[in-house]
C-alpha cells in the first residue's frame, strides 16, 4: 500500500463517518441520542477495552514478524560477507568459484526474487542459486576455512527461509474482519453519542480517522516486502559490489 493510498483511506473514513454523524444529527434529536447514549455507555467501555486489547494484541505481532523479517536479511547478508572474506583466505582458483557462486545467488535474489516478492510472489529458482555456492565450497580445500564457509553458507540458507516464511505471512482474513466490524461498532456507538452538534461530527470522524489510521499502518507492515513500508535490498546491493570488486582485483 502506497502513501497515497493510505492517506485516501484514512481521509475517506473520517469523511464517510462525518457525513453519517451529520445525517444521524439531522434524524434524531438530541434527547434521543442521549438515551441511546446512557444505555451503551456501559457496553462502549467493554467493548472499547476488548478492541484496545485485540488491536495492541495484532500490531504487536505485526511489527514483530517485520523486525524478524528485517534480522533475516541483516543475517543473511552477514553470512554471505562472513563467507566471502573466508574465501579469500583460500586458494585463488577456489576462491573465484565461490565468490562467483556467491554472486550469481545475490544477483539471483536482487534481479528475480526481491522484485517477485515486492509483487507477492515467492519464488523458489533462488534455493537453487543458493545451493550451488553451497555445493562449490563443499568440494574446495582449505580446511577450517571451507568448514566456516560451509556453516555461514548453511546460515544464509536458513536466513532465506525465514526471509521467504515472512514474506507471505499475513494476518487472516478472520481476524481482519473481526477488527473491522468492531471498529464499526464502536464508531456507530461515537455517532449515537449525546453530544450537541457540531460536537458528534467532529468527535466521529476524529475517532474514525484514528482507526483508520491504526489499521492502515497494520496493513502496511503486515507485508514487509510490499508497499510504502517494504525493506529495501541495499544490504544485497552492498555485497553485490563488494563480490564484483573483489573478483575484480582477483584479475589483476
Amino acid at each position: 500500500m502506497s502513501y497515497s493510498a493510505a492517506i485516501l483511506i484514512v481521509v475517506f473514513a473520517g469523511a464517510a463517518v462525518a457525513l453519517g454523524a451529520s445525517l444521524v444529527d439531522r434524524l434524531l434529536t438530541l434527547e434521543s441520542r442521549r438515551r441511546h447514549h446512557e444505555v451503551g455507555n456501559q457496553i462502549f467501555q467493554l467493548i472499547g477495552i476488548m478492541f484496545s486489547v485485540l488491536l495492541a494484541f495484532v500490531f504487536s505481532e505485526v511489527w514483530s514478524e517485520y523486525n524478524t523479517a528485517a534480522q533475516a536479511i541483516d543475517s543473511e547478508c552477514g553470512a554471505l560477507h562472513g563467507a566471502i572474506m573466508l574465501a579469500d583466505s583460500l586458494p585463488r582458483a577456489d576462491a573465484r568459484r565461490i565468490n562467483t557462486a556467491i554472486l550469481g545467488y545475490v544477483r539471483f535474489v536482487l534481479d528475480e526474487e526481491w522484485p517477485a516478492m515486492r509483487e507477492g510472489r515467492l519464488g523458489i529458482g533462488a534455493m537453487e542459486a543458493l545451493r550451488f555456492p553451497l555445493n562449490i565450497a563443499a568440494l574446495a580445500g582449505g580446511g577450517e576455512a571451507k568448514a566456516q564457509i560451509l556453516v555461514l553458507m548453511s546460515q544464509a540458507e536458513a536466513a532465506r527461509e525465514t526471509r521467504l516464511f515472512q514474506a507471505g505471512l499475513g494476518m487472516p482474513l478472520a481476524m481482519w474482519v473481526m477488527v473491522i466490524a468492531i471498529a464499526g461498532i464502536l464508531i456507530i456507538f461515537v455517532v449515537l453519542s449525546g453530544t450537541e452538534p457540531p460536537a458528534t461530527v467532529v468527535f466521529a470522524a476524529s475517532f474514525a480517522a484514528s482507526i483508520a489510521m491504526v489499521l492502515v499502518l497494520v496493513r502496511m507492515l503486515d507485508y514487509p516486502f510490499v508497499g510504502a513500508l517494504a525493506l529495501d535490498n541495499n544490504r544485497f546491493e552492498i555485497i553485490a559490489h563488494q563480490t564484483e570488486e573483489l573478483l575484480r582485483h582477483e584479475q589483476q
